[in-house]
């Protein structure tokens, strides 16, 4: 299942695979989840946005679920469900990429999964120059966009 604040992407994130999508400005995630599931809940929760909003995430999931956050596009405290047992981990590039060795790693498993087909990105827009950089954030801003912003620079 995949959420997106947006119907208008509904579509396009299920031609990308997606068995399912909550639109949350108008469906409830819980509501959807349990109904979806059958009652159960869900057994896995990705959240790049925090905040208070992933609790709401925690109640969707089944008891003894796992919740993983990623991003903190939302800068306010995270909150947490009281939907327990439930499992939280928390991931950051940043500490993965802080010595030579991670960045090693890193660079290998992402390198081959680009070699393989493993890893593929969607990629929303390509801007060619710094001088377009002003287009590619204001996509950003518009949030009209699904998938990554390239900006392209040098040779």
């Amino acid at each position: 299942m995949a959420t997106t604040r947006r119907g208008d992407k509904r579509k396009r994130l299920l031609e990308l695979g997606a068995a399912r999508v909550i639109t949350t400005d108008t469906e409830d995630v819980v509501e959807e989840v349990r109904r979806i599931t059958g009652g159960a809940g869900a057994d896995l929760a990705f959240d790049a946005i925090g905040g208070p909003g992933f609790a709401r995430l925690g109640d969707a999931l089944r008891p003894g679920g796992a919740a993983v956050l990623y991003g903190w596009l939302d800068p306010r405290p995270v909150a947490l469900s009281m939907n327990w047992p439930q499992t939280v981990h928390t991931y950051a590039d940043g500490a993965l990429v802080r010595t030579g060795e991670g960045r090693r790693r890193v660079a290998g498993f992402i390198g081959a999964g680009l070699r393989d087909g493993s890893l593929a990105p969607v990629i929303a827009e390509t801007f060619d120059g710094l001088e377009r950089i002003t287009d590619a954030h204001r996509l950003m801003e518009s949030d009209a966009h699904l998938g990554k912003i390239v900006v392209r620079v040098g040779g």
